[in-house]
């Protein structure tokens, strides 16, 4: 429905799955629509060690040979050697890895490797924030700035999405939704339903 919403469950319980498996298939989607390569999502990981966990889940899931893969996926976290970033900046990837800080620099550094990833991913149509319950206190302020900017230069109709192991664990499950709602509707800076709380 186009909707920014929140999965909360249990470690290992699949959250990955529930924002990698509707992102790629709207990315397969788009691209038999249009072959203009782009960066269509931003996966934020609030630790590089998740960011590579991932990228291993999606070689698995996607292929480990970049040139045979349908939906393409690379990692922007500073670890990468220059060459892998300036092949990034040349080929965007439809599904682009990183955490909040490597986001943040992407936005304001005036290198031209990452104004050219930036570039990528004007029209971005996702951002996924994965541990949602660690962005809290000045960190989770910074992290909601971030959103906006990331908003403001690259998308107006941006579908957020936002996963947690834990989030609230007092009074019903109505009353649990209505305080993760709360906390997403304040770092995403968007509207998240009630019943967009799963």
């Amino acid at each position: 429905a186009g909707e920014s919403y929140v999965v909360t469950t249990g470690t290992g319980s699949g959250k990955s799955l529930c924002f990698f498996i509707p992102i790629i298939n709207a990315v397969l989607a788009e691209k038999r629509a249009a072959s203009t390569p782009r960066t269509r999502a931003i996966v934020i990981y609030p630790m590089n060690a998740l960011a590579n966990s991932q990228l291993e889940e999606l070689k698995k899931f996607l292929g480990s040979d970049p040139s045979q893969r349908l939906v393409t996926f690379g990692r922007y976290t500073g670890q990468e050697p220059d060459e892998e970033r300036q092949a990034m900046a040349a080929n965007p990837p439809d599904i682009l890895l990183t955490n909040f800080m490597m986001l943040e620099l992407l936005m304001t550094r005036q290198n031209d490797t990452d104004k050219a990833v930036m570039r990528n991913a004007k029209g971005l149509r996702f951002l996924v924030l994965d541990e949602l319950h660690t962005y809290r206190g000045r960190q989770g302020a910074d992290v909601a700035l971030l959103v906006r900017r990331v908003r403001e230069a690259l998308s107006d109709e941006l579908i957020c999405i936002g996963t947690s192991a834990t989030m609230a664990s007092e009074g019903s499950q109505m009353e649990r939704n209505a305080v993760v709602g709360k906390v997403a509707r304040r770092l995403f800076g968007t509207a998240i339903a009630g019943r967009n709380v799963i």
